[in-house]
């Protein structure tokens, strides 16, 4: 019996030292994490609508108009010098064929597409992944990358459908299928709202 007490009251010495000192790490770690976190986010903001432009987080997310695109964040882009709205940048996650697919999709105020980041992806690789991949070509001729070729395009004109008018990444058509709805959805959101609010 002494032995099963003393076990126990080793175990419980042992947990409350670890569970203290995993609390310690936490409180230093997590303000450098939230750092980063945000300095990836404004990198990403300047990548997908760059320009001298000012990112105003609404306070609510706009609404998405189909239910398998989650629109998380929502960021005006307004000129510096003017303060007029030139577009949006929406965080939006996107059903993968391994996990959800996070991405910033920058739309311009006359639908089209001004560039697309990944924030997270956990498609295979060697295929899904290439999606991410700088180095990927889906035109080797001109070298642009799949993300690369929906800069341009227009939400309103085009459908972003591969194999249609999107060029899908080789044995990904998963992937290719929903980032081309992530963007197409982020862009006629973001467009319906500005419709709405200025009404």
């Amino acid at each position: 019996m002494k032995n099963v007490l003393k076990f126990a009251l080793n175990f419980g010495i042992i947990a409350a030292i670890i569970g203290l000192a995993l609390a310690v790490v936490f409180q230093i770690t997590d303000p450098i994490i939230k750092l980063q976190d945000e300095r990836a986010l404004q990198e990403g903001l300047q990548n997908v609508f760059s320009g001298n432009y000012e990112f105003v987080k609404l306070k609510d997310p706009i609404q998405s108009l189909d239910s398998s695109v989650q629109i998380l964040d929502t960021f005006l882009v307004k000129d510096k010098n003017s303060n007029s709205i030139e577009g949006g940048v929406l965080t939006v996650a996107v059903a993968g064929s391994q996990a959800p697919i996070k991405m910033l999709v920058g739309v311009k105020k006359d639908g089209t597409i001004s560039g697309i980041t990944i924030l997270s992806i956990q498609e295979t690789a060697g295929l899904g992944a290439n999606a991410d991949n700088p180095s990927y070509y889906v035109d080797k001729k001109n070298k642009i990358t799949f993300l690369g070729q929906f800069k341009g395009k227009n939400v309103e004109k085009e459908k972003l459908i591969p194999k249609e008018d999107i060029i899908a990444i080789t044995g990904a058509t998963i992937t290719s299928k929903a980032i081309s709805t992530g963007a197409k959805v982020a862009g006629e959101s973001f467009l319906q709202y500005l419709k709405e609010a200025h009404q």
